[in-house]
């Protein structure tokens, strides 16, 4: 049996047909999904811009007060900073600070959507305050850098104001 003749009774051959059909469009789904994860890659290699804060930067912890004050003022995930003071009088001052809680959270900013993710490391600790290290990461569409300045230059502001005309006092112990 010459080959051309083996190859026209392969396709006469309904159980061939449909197995080389099936093969066929397993391929295809199977090029389609790898085209689609090099393309989201590739979107959000060059579309889009990312900010990592670790908990050890200064702009930390003005940066969760913004989020809060400015950003993600309806979210439902919370976590609370109590700040205690006892004056030499004997008079305790206690502020309740919420932050956005250790997830994910999106908010508008101008015109822009910011996904922010607050992660924390159970098995790394900041060695200056004995925490487990955390990051706060901003993730937004573009390439404009200066929204990320805008913000942080914000919560800086926010941070300094809430400061302003109060003398810090700290005791060594």
């Amino acid at each position: 049996m010459p080959f051309f003749d083996f190859i026209s009774s392969l396709q006469e051959n309904p159980y061939f047909g449909a197995g080389f059909g099936l093969f066929g469009i397993g391929a295809g789904v199977a090029a389609l999904r790898k085209a689609t994860q090099v393309g989201m890659i590739l979107f959000r290699r060059h579309y889009m811009m990312t900010l990592e804060v670790p908990c050890r930067d200064k702009s930390y912890q003005w940066l969760l007060q913004w989020i809060t004050l400015k950003g993600a003022k309806q979210t439902q995930h919370l976590s609370v900073e109590t700040k205690f003071v006892q004056h030499e009088t004997g008079k305790v001052a206690t502020n309740y600070d919420f932050i956005p809680s250790i997830g994910t959270h999106f908010f508008r900013y101008g015109k822009s959507w910011i996904r922010v993710e607050r992660s924390r490391e159970q098995h790394t600790l900041d060695l200056h305050m004995g925490v487990p290290w955390e990051t706060v990461t901003l993730t937004a569409f573009g390439r404009n850098r200066e929204l990320y300045f805008r913000i942080l230059d914000e919560a800086r502001t926010v941070a300094l104001k809430e400061h302003e005309g109060k003398t810090d006092r700290k005791s060594v112990v």
